[in-house]
């Protein structure tokens, strides 16, 4: 009888080291580093621009889109479903905020290629009924403009912010979702070269340069602005994004 238990007992821990090892290894997520002139950006980092020093109040951000040759998904948890993931830090908070982008199929060399925006089915809806990561209300306009893809705000002696998002929204409400397309979508394409063991790094450096900022001229997406004029074209809006945003080291 106790040999028959014994055997019992050892066919169990066989079958259950059996099943574990059967189960696919997760590939380990992206992470993202935010960087100033090739250095980590923190909180308490100073950032100069045109004599002013100014530090990170929030940056936030909506990838998604994300493939190699075919499409990638990502693994739904609380800041991600699977097509896309909220990134990024609100220094406000205590924690250390959302660096991991959690794929859910592992990278292999070559051009990877994925989206700063949310995408257009998903972009227009009641943040307060979304699933995640969508349920986060200071990430989002309206129903009819939906969703900022980035939020950046700096604090110093004025405050500045860029917002990119959706533009030319036109519907019955700003409680509704628009009826025709945005005029001006904003979403943007990145596409690199990934060789493996590597970091997906967004430089804010090449994105601010020579641009001076101040109370006066923050950029919400509006076109018609001279600071958004500058700034939309270097996030990738309508052209190529400015060398050195987006990098994978």
């Amino acid at each position: 009888m106790q040999n028959s238990k014994q055997i019992i007992n050892y066919c169990a821990v066989f079958l259950l080291c059996f099943l574990a090892g059967c189960q696919p290894q997760r590939p380990a997520p992206l992470q993202l580093q935010l960087q100033w002139q090739g250095q980590p950006l923190r909180c308490d980092s100073n950032l100069t621009l045109n004599g002013q020093t100014f530090q990170l109040a929030q940056l936030q951000l909506f990838l998604s889109d994300f493939s190699q040759t075919k499409p990638i998904a990502l693994t739904p948890g609380p800041y991600s479903n699977d097509q896309l993931v909220l990134l990024g830090i609100d220094c406000q908070s205590n924690d250390a905020g959302q660096w991991q982008i959690p794929l859910a199929t592992a990278l292999t060399p070559g051009p990877i290629r994925f989206t700063l925006g949310v995408p257009a089915s998903l972009n227009h809806q009641n943040p307060l009924q979304a699933q995640a990561p969508l349920q986060q209300t200071d990430m989002h306009w309206s129903w009819q403009h939906g969703y900022k893809f980035l939020r950046l705000d700096l604090t110093g002696a004025a405050n500045w912010s860029l917002h990119l998002g959706s533009t030319g929204c036109s519907g019955p409400s700003v409680m509704r979702a628009p009826t025709t397309p945005c005029q001006q979508p904003n979403l943007v394409q990145v596409n690199l070269q990934y060789s493996g063991q590597q970091q997906l790094v967004l430089d804010l450096a090449p994105l601010l340069q020579d641009f001076g900022a101040n109370g006066e001229n923050s950029c919400m997406s509006d076109p018609q602005t001279k600071s958004c004029r500058q700034l939309l074209p270097r996030l990738g809006v309508g052209s190529s994004a400015v060398a050195g945003l987006w990098q994978l080291r």
